[in-house]
């Protein structure tokens, strides 16, 4: 649980980074649209990433495969399933290119 907390707290640095600095010379309003827009584009850049170079698809495929099997060997069945949906999702957009 600490590191699902870790790797949230992770993903939402890049925006309280923008929000930190556009508000030094902006509005609270801008900074805080600015900070939003950061964070969106995190998912959105990380699935262009795995469609342009399909090697770190097919690597975050197999390290979320090793990791969904890992859970179900745990008897973790909701955390297995999420990690067997992101091996899909990485195998398609590393299929999708071609």
């Amino acid at each position: 649980m600490l590191l699902i907390t870790v790797l949230c707290l992770a993903g939402l640095a890049p925006g309280l980074a923008t929000v930190w600095l556009v508000r030094r010379r902006s509005s609270w309003l801008l900074a805080v649209l600015a900070g939003v827009a950061v964070t969106v584009a995190l998912p959105f850049l990380l699935l262009t990433s795995l469609v342009l170079f399909p090697p770190l698809g097919i690597a975050v495929g197999l390290a979320a495969a090793l990791a969904a099997l890992r859970a179900y060997d745990r008897g973790r069945i909701w955390s297995a399933t999420v990690w067997a949906g992101v091996t899909a999702l990485a195998v398609s957009c590393a299929r999708w290119w071609r």
